[in-house]
């Protein structure tokens, strides 16, 4: 369930990341909360591995990954600038976002976005990626949806790296486990497209749905439905 309150998602984040929750569940609900109080269409969540190459860790939806993967193949884009710099990227018009970006500012606009907050991820001083909130309207797109959108780009690293201190190796480990568990989710999401006979978007849908029936969180969903393909001859 959405929270209808900042306060009430940072409190569910709290309480999740204490209960040592999946990472990947906690993440998804945390943009969709995030989506949903600051009114934009579509968040991803883009990280640093070890190599420092930056891989998409979540979305909520599969139009998000695919920007943000058109993002990384192009090497520029909002999202990618903001992680490679630390600087925050909030860019209130279709015409700007195509005159920054090029190539991939059309995708963007293609898509239905028409404004884009782009914010870094840090933890002790270290950029460890970004998160994208892509708006659909330039009037949700002001500077409270901008401070919140950040808000929740923090909460999101605590919840990545856990309230630990850590060192630079063990933070590197850290991320590369979080990724092993989203190639988790997009495995079952092909698994699910291909017997359900569906598009990734939906599929990704039927996972999330499946994870809440089942009670389990998203990983464990996705990592059933795998071993199910695998046992059928």
């Amino acid at each position: 369930m959405t929270a209808t309150t900042a306060s009430q998602a940072f409190i569910d984040a709290a309480a999740a990341i204490v209960q040592q929750d999946d990472v990947a569940d906690i993440l998804v609900r945390l943009l969709g909360d995030c989506a949903g109080l600051t009114n934009a269409g579509a968040i991803g969540l883009l990280v640093k591995d070890g190599h420092g190459r930056l891989e998409v860790l979540s979305a909520t939806s599969h139009q998000a990954v695919e920007l943000e993967l058109y993002e990384l193949q192009h090497d520029t884009g909002p999202c990618v600038d903001a992680a490679r710099d630390g600087v925050s990227q909030s860019v209130r018009s279709p015409d700007e976002v195509i005159a920054r970006w090029g190539k991939v500012g059309e995708a963007i606009v293609a898509g239905g976005f028409h404004a884009v907050h782009a914010v870094p991820l840090r933890w002790h001083g270290r950029l460890i990626g970004a998160m994208n909130a892509f708006h659909a309207s330039v009037e949700t797109a002001d500077d409270a949806s901008l401070q919140l959108t950040q808000a929740f780009a923090d909460i999101a690293t605590v919840v990545i790296v856990q309230p630990v201190v850590v060192t630079s190796s063990e933070l590197d480990e850290r991320v590369r486990i979080v990724l092993d568990g989203r190639t988790v989710v997009e495995q079952a999401k092909g698994v699910l497209a291909e017997s359900a006979g569906v598009d990734v978007a939906n599929a990704y849908q039927l996972l999330v749905q499946r994870a809440v029936q089942n009670g389990t969180t998203l990983t464990e969903a996705a990592s059933a439905i795998i071993e199910e393909a695998q046992r059928r001859p």
